[in-house]
């Protein structure tokens, strides 16, 4: 039988993110774009998504860089199905109000973690190279478009259903645009939930499941399936890919 937990958030206090050459690269590049605009003119939806793109894009080679650097860690031996959960439950929090400066520790999914986003993209995907990859593109993304994008974790709760052990995790983004702070502008807030299912047998993360984000984000933030897809095929060809945007 499982013993009720409970849990604290924790506020995590972050430096500002040192401005790599590529993020300086493209700042400036959205700073020279804004100048040729009017200082009244908003970005037009096709020029938003093209920027969009090419961040997507540079995050993708900044991942594929990071990754042939970084040394490879050694698997740990297992824990007890106890043991293992509280250290999740424990770390969970701390990952998702960090991601943005550190991004996720491997150590907390399992091997074949599923990844869904039904709502908005349609996207899944299964094994825990391509997950922790997307995460990584997603990190460095948001820091070029956003100036210190923060997630803070609001509530924790758990639901038991038979054998399954579900985490619910309510949070909030915040972030402002880096076009914002040259051509004026408000910042972004988005509030979600994350379902994650713990394995019966691991106490790892086996699912990670968006269930709400509201306001709804831009369906073109969706639109670089082709090159998502290339990339978790050079991650890991024998995982599964899935991208049906909603249209």
């Amino acid at each position: 039988m499982l013993c009720r937990l409970f849990f604290r958030t924790h506020v995590i206090r972050r430096a500002p993110p040192t401005v790599s050459r590529q993020r300086f690269l493209h700042i400036s590049r959205v700073a020279a774009n804004a100048k040729k605009e009017s200082p009244v003119d908003k970005p037009t939806p096709d020029k938003e998504q093209g920027d969009w793109d090419r961040t997507i894009k540079e995050a993708i080679e900044q991942a594929r860089r990071e990754l042939e650097s970084s040394p490879k860690e050694p698997p740990q031996p297992p824990d007890d199905y106890i043991t293992t959960l509280g250290r999740v439950m424990a770390e969970l929090p701390l990952q998702l109000e960090g991601f943005f400066t550190h991004g996720l520790d491997p150590t907390l999914f399992t091997e074949q973690v599923r990844f869904m986003e039904p709502r908005h993209s349609g996207m899944q995907l299964t094994g825990r190279s391509q997950y922790l990859g997307m995460a990584r593109v997603l990190r460095i993304a948001m820091n070029m478009w956003f100036s210190s994008p923060t997630l803070t974790v609001l509530l924790l709760r758990q639901q038991q259903a038979d054998d399954n052990l579900d985490v619910f995790v309510r949070w909030a983004f915040e972030g402002m645009p880096r076009h914002s702070e040259i051509i004026g502008g408000s910042e972004s807030r988005y509030e979600g939930e994350f379902r994650y299912r713990i394995h019966p047998k691991s106490g790892l993360i086996c699912v990670h499941e968006v269930t709400a984000i509201h306001p709804a984000p831009p369906t073109g933030i969706f639109a670089t399936a082709g090159p998502l897809a290339r990339w978790m095929g050079w991650l890991a060809p024998r995982g599964s890919l899935s991208l049906n945007s909603h249209k």
